[in-house]
């Protein structure tokens, strides 16, 4: 990309406040404006300002200091800001169409303000109306301008109280009855009860619902979704057979209103059945397109690896915006130094660089992966209609990254919110600084649209499945992405060793990749080794690889998807697109966040002989601390590329002008009533000591 315009840079992203931080940006060995639109583009950058700058023009989304609304409250403020946004048409649907990424940036600039709002907006238009949109016919194309205008409001209900990793085992039935044309929707028990949906709670009118699919004879066609209404939309009262309500408070999120819903014998017409995957005739005869039935079971929950995908963006958002403010923070915070008179930042320290420069690196590193596992993805969707073979391999390659990716970045995201909580000290623990609801919104990122631990097993799987099909009938090893292609030399890999003559030849981030490389074909052979063994044992299928999860199938998946994580990084800074003064700085950004992932597997590359020596450890170890070091001057600037504007970045000590104490000091001020004496203080009588009056209390 050519380097940016004066005008451009000027528009697009105005001169950062002097102060502080000025310091560590005058040593920065790059211009962050030319990075920011190097990664970014001119037409991002667009869309990122004019969103970042409606929201904080609107006093609809002042920000609030000094009380904390109640739940009624917040989920009223919720969805009238999500009202507003898609009232404002921030984004046209051609746009969306022309450029998915835009999407993407929509949801992800949504949520750095706040994810209660992103996600109410994004379960509404996205993934409601998307459900409908692919998954329905033209008969259901009427409810699409219902829902960009408001009319009804929706939100996509699989979840039961008893089953949620599990889909294929959900519950909920819909009876076909051919004498009136209706389905008839019922929860058994409270077990089937539709449960944790998103809108569901309070203000959704109109939900998708997955159940199971009987025609007449009592025959079950496995899961499909269904268009419901569940409200009044002039109302908002349940329709007749529909028990539907908030699930309560949970530990973050609480602008959204999660809900549960129980449907007791509610007849449906025959054509609120989304029938893309399936459909019956008015006689009652279940006709579908799909020959295989796992393929049709995959295509009806297609939405998810969609919303997946979304999520492993929105856990990048919460590390950035955490490391934005423990970066600042840190350039800004001085404690002890070289003599009692000079306190030097904190930044200074190696210690505090090791401990939050590889979660900087790992921002950008994820944040490219997302952006291009979720253009993939889109392509793909795109496409669905084809039967190719080709399109089938990719479908299941896109499932394996996307099922892994999700636990990498969530839980990349849990630990490193956390990080930097801690390196912030005292004052990361105060609300007002916003690492508190980052770590509690990043949370349940590790738990919905499947759990990690079990999404990692369908990642595993898919690589036992292709050495499994080379093994049978030699096919090769190659995927349509390509991430898997380095397999096709699997043996000859397992015989390779580690060999780096310096640390100055472990800079490069090749050198991590060869690592990376056979560490996913030595996992993958232990991994084959285990299920075939438990299988000798006398354990079923089932058995066999619930048996091999542990130390096995499970870290099999994860240095996959840090391997493609971090060979798709490397690829992305060594093209020679990357403008020259950007260069050092993004390959450092590669090596380190190649090598600290690596890192924590140094036990598995000894044990399996990759590694020999103490000095093939200490290389690495030796190697992450110069990284760091070479990084220091360049942090701020590279936290500047990331940061959003202060009103939404909404940390007292995470501000661009560095101003800490200034900032920490306003902040506290604005907090209620904190110079007043404690209201209940006046119950005490005058007349007693204090210790007589809790007494007499008591």
């Amino acid at each position: 990309m050519a380097a940016p315009s004066e005008g451009d840079a000027a528009s697009l992203l105005p001169d950062l406040p002097g102060g502080p931080l000025q310091a560590y940006r005058a040593r920065a060995s790059f211009c962050w404006k030319e990075l920011a639109l190097f990664l970014e583009g001119e037409d991002m950058l667009r869309l990122k300002k004019s969103i970042f700058s409606a929201l904080e023009d609107d006093p609809l989304f002042a920000r609030s200091r000094g009380h904390e609304l109640s739940l009624e409250k917040h989920q009223e403020l919720t969805f009238l800001r999500c009202k507003r946004v898609l009232g404002r048409a921030l984004l046209r649907v051609e746009d969306m169409v022309r450029n998915p990424l835009s999407v993407l940036t929509l949801i992800t600039c949504l949520g750095t303000y706040d994810w209660s709002l992103a996600q109410k907006f994004l379960l509404h238009l996205l993934v409601f109306g998307f459900a409908i949109y692919k998954s329905g016919s033209e008969r259901h194309l009427e409810y699409l301008p219902k829902i960009l205008s408001m009319e009804i409001f929706g939100c996509f209900a699989v979840t039961e109280v008893s089953h949620g990793s599990n889909a294929k085992a959900i519950r909920t039935t819909a009876h076909y009855d051919p004498a009136t044309e209706e389905f008839i929707l019922h929860s058994p028990d409270f077990e089937a009860a539709k449960f944790w949906v998103g809108n569901m709670g309070k203000t959704a009118t109109h939900a998708v619902v997955f159940a199971q699919l009987y025609t007449p004879g009592g025959r079950c066609h496995g899961l499909h979704s269904f268009l419901v209404q569940i409200r009044n939309p002039k109302t908002l009262l349940p329709m007749p057979g529909v028990m539907v309500g908030d699930i309560g408070k949970k530990l973050g999120l609480n602008g959204i209103d999660n809900g549960f819903a129980m449907f007791h014998k509610v007849r449906i017409p025959r054509r609120a059945l989304l029938n893309q995957t399936g459909d019956v005739t008015p006689e009652g005869t279940y006709v579908t397109p799909f020959k295989d039935a796992k393929q049709r079971f995959g295509a009806s929950l297609n939405n998810l690896s969609m919303g997946r995908a979304i999520i492993v963006a929105m856990s990048v958002v919460n590390l950035k915006l955490a490391v934005s403010i423990a970066l600042r923070f840190s350039a800004t915070r001085r404690q002890f130094g070289p003599t009692d008179e000079e306190e030097v930042p904190v930044l200074e320290y190696q210690t505090q660089r090791w401990r939050l420069l590889p979660y900087l690196a790992a921002v950008y590193a994820l944040d490219h992966f997302s952006k291009w596992l979720f253009l993939n993805l889109a392509e793909f969707q795109q496409g669905w209609e084809d039967r190719s073979t080709r399109q089938a391999e990719l479908g299941r390659e896109i499932h394996a990254l996307v099922s892994g990716s999700k636990p990498l970045a969530s839980w990349t995201a849990q630990r490193g919110i956390q990080e930097c909580r801690e390196a912030c000290g005292g004052h990361g623990y105060l609300a007002v600084n916003r690492l508190g609801d980052l770590r509690n919104e990043n949370d349940p990122n590790c738990t919905y649209e499947g759990d990690n631990n079990v999404l990692l097993q369908q990642t595993s799987g898919y690589l036992l499945g292709l050495l499994e099909l080379r093994l049978q009938g030699g096919a090769r090893l190659e995927s349509p992405l390509g991430t898997v292609d380095f397999l096709e030399a699997y043996p000859d890999i397992l015989d390779q060793r580690f060999s780096c003559p310096s640390v100055a030849g472990c800079l490069e981030s090749s050198v991590p990749l060869a690592a990376y490389e056979w560490l996913v074909c030595y996992l993958l052979r232990e991994s084959v080794q285990k299920v075939n063994q438990e299988k000798r044992s006398g354990s079923s299928d089932f058995e066999a690889r619930n048996n091999s999860q542990v130390y096995r199938c499970r870290s099999l998946a994860l240095a996959f998807l840090e391997l493609t994580v971090v060979r798709r990084f490397h690829e992305y800074v060594h093209q020679p697109g990357v403008p020259p003064p950007l260069r050092a700085t993004l390959q450092r950004l590669s090596a380190l966040y190649a090598l600290w992932s690596l890192n924590q597997h140094t036990a598995l590359l000894y044990r399996g002989g990759y590694f020999s020596g103490e000095q093939a450890g200490k290389m690495i170890e030796n190697t992450i601390l110069d990284l760091c070091a070479q990084l220091k001057d360049d942090a701020v600037a590279l936290v500047d590329v990331i940061a959003p504007p202060d009103f939404i970045l909404d940390s007292p000590i995470g501000r661009a002008d560095g101003e800490l104490y200034k900032n920490l000091w306003t902040a506290v001020l604005q907090e209620s009533k904190v110079l007043e004496r404690a209201s209940w203080w006046a119950e005490f009588p005058a007349s007693k000591t204090h210790v007589e009056s809790l007494k007499s209390r008591l």
